[in-house]
């Protein structure tokens, strides 16, 4: 892998430092992609290091240093965007730790703290890292298995910056694949790569949150989808939606009892009702989706008192 101590601008001289136990590399992490010292650069990375503080502890690897951290969007199907509408940034909100090693990314919430869930890919897994885009930047990450993933909204100057240090990192760990060739989703108990549609890991038994009770949550309970996937304020407005319909559906149920008049006019009127229902709980169920397969911890107490515990594997 990758050094520590590897020279990412030619013109500046390594800086490695520690923020709250955690080493970073000041020369970079500080600085644009032309190597210039940036206040508002400093600034957001320092802030945002504190913010992913617990994450960071929790899954470095020894004699790995942070690099970068950018803001971005997780990827997002064109269904999800349609269906998100203007809340698609709060629902797929990240950041992005870039290492010497990996590259990490962390779902988080409206103020930047951690949802408690990681994504990583080792660099010699990576073939290509690739920013586009003129008004929106976006990055897309193409690995040795093939994939391609795209993060999205990007700052311009991250966007150069990862560039930049994607061009020293990426020749520097060639030949460095490991079994995955990708994208893996780490656990937050024992730090081992999960496999995907299983919700407890093989190796400590921390258990996820689930989709199958993800979606009967979301087809029975008002906004319960976003609820049990820890997103109550979004799961306000669906809630009241879903609420009012299930009201106006019990409405014209009694109705239909109460009079045999009323009946044939109760059935078209409880089907467009119906549809309505329908159309809510799959758009949460849509969204949820995503958040389940992020791997969301049940019990997040007891992840927490195990973090700095267990014993770290790189997956």
């Amino acid at each position: 892998m990758p050094a520590a101590e590897l020279r990412i601008h030619e013109n500046r001289v390594v800086q490695t430092a520690k923020m709250d136990a955690i080493s970073v590399r000041n020369d970079v992490l500080f600085t644009n992609a032309k190597s210039e010292d940036k206040q508002p650069i400093q600034k957001r990375s320092e802030t945002a290091l504190r913010k992913l503080k617990p994450a960071l502890q929790s899954v470095l690897l020894p004699d790995e240093t942070v690099l970068c951290i950018a803001r971005a969007t997780s990827p997002l199907t064109l269904l999800e965007q349609l269906a998100a509408a203007w809340w698609t940034r709060l629902l797929a909100a990240s950041r992005m730790v870039i290492t010497n090693k990996r590259l990490l990314f962390f779902p988080v919430k409206r103020d930047g703290s951690w949802r408690e869930s990681v994504r990583v890919v080792h660099w010699g897994d990576l073939e290509e890292v690739k920013p586009k885009g003129l008004l929106v930047r976006n990055v897309t990450f193409k690995t040795k298995n093939g994939a391609k993933i795209t993060y999205t909204n990007f700052r311009r100057a991250d966007a150069k910056n990862i560039a930049a240090i994607s061009a020293a990192l990426l020749p520097a760990a060639s030949g460095e694949m490991t079994a995955a060739h990708g994208f893996v989703q780490l656990c937050l108990g024992c730090c081992r790569a999960l496999t995907p549609g299983e919700y407890v890991c093989p190796g400590c038994n921390l258990v996820f949150k689930n989709e199958k009770s993800m979606i009967m949550r979301s087809i029975l309970l008002p906004g319960g989808g976003y609820f049990y996937t820890g997103h109550p304020l979004i799961a306000m407005v669906p809630a009241v939606i879903e609420g009012l319909l299930m009201l106006d559906i019990l409405v014209f149920l009694i109705a239909g009892i109460a009079s045999s008049r009323e009946r044939s006019h109760v059935l078209p009127s409880l089907m467009i009702l119906g549809l309505f229902w329908a159309f809510e709980s799959g758009v949460t169920i849509l969204h949820c989706r995503r958040y389940v397969r992020d791997y969301i911890p049940e019990k997040r107490d007891g992840l927490r008192g195990r973090q700095g515990v267990m014993a770290k594997v790189s997956g």
